[in-house]
């Protein structure tokens, strides 16, 4: 993945879908060390192997300004707001953001792409709604 991050045509992408590639928090944290993904908007994780270390790697980075949407469904850790239930429109009961994203938010401060807007969003959010 270091050899792929390093690719200066990734600095066209605004989504970029990984999902069900086994890149781990290692691959993960060598991509966003990329400088050239500073356009990215959406970025699709899910069953990627990504773990606490991983999460931590992609909240700490300052290479992603734009991005608003990541997909970390179905990796050994919870790490987005989940909703639960729905009323009448569709729309959750109830929302709640697991441990480890209240921490990163604490960490952190405020990321997009751990908002709780896309909690409820059970089915993921393509990348031309961010």
């Amino acid at each position: 993945m270091t050899d792929v991050a390093q690719v200066a045509g990734l600095d066209r992408l605004i989504a970029l879908d990984l999902r069900g590639n086994p890149i781990g928090d290692d691959g993960l944290a060598a991509l966003v060390d990329s400088p050239h993904l500073r356009r990215l908007r959406w970025l699709g994780l899910a069953r990627c192997g990504i773990g606490p270390a991983g999460a931590e790697a992609l909240a700490a980075t300052g290479n992603l300004p734009a991005l608003r949407y990541v997909d970390l469904r179905r990796n050994p850790v919870e790490v987005t707001a989940q909703g639960y239930g729905q009323d009448i429109d569709g729309k959750p009961i109830s929302v709640e953001m697991p441990p480890l994203g209240q921490e990163l938010i604490a960490r952190y401060g405020a990321l997009p792409w751990l908002d709780v807007q896309w909690g409820w969003r059970w089915l993921g959010v393509g990348w031309e709604e961010v």
